[in-house]
């Protein structure tokens, strides 16, 4: 299980966010929780404001597909490129663009598929 936060950079972006991955089918099937994240809980690079979304993802392919849809993502305008910090359930923190994080768990995958 992985807890993935995305900053948005304003409140209408995180809701304009949460609203596309709601209705993406393939975040939908695949049980990912979607929540805004109040100020208490989000990240101090926000300064308290409303505009971060957490999601937990059950599975690496689970969170893939919220990465690419978050990366699909259509911003409105002013909204900034999604920031996305993925703690994983060992702990390690993954943090960049929804595109970077994409690319290295799919490179982390890669040796893992040809290996079976």
């Amino acid at each position: 299980m992985a807890e993935v936060r995305i900053s948005v950079g304003s409140a209408a972006g995180a809701t304009a966010l949460t609203g596309w991955l709601l209705r993406d089918p393939s975040v939908a099937r695949s049980g990912t929780t979607i929540e805004p994240a109040g100020p208490a809980t989000a990240p101090a690079t926000t300064m308290g404001s409303v505009d971060t979304i957490t999601a937990v993802a059950n599975s690496t392919v689970s969170l893939l597909g919220l990465l690419v849809s978050t990366a699909a993502w259509r911003r409105p305008r002013g909204a900034r490129t999604p920031t996305v910090r993925i703690t994983e359930s060992d702990g390690t923190v993954l943090e960049g663009t929804a595109d970077d994080v994409l690319r290295i768990l799919q490179d982390r995958r890669e040796p893992e598929q040809s290996d079976s």
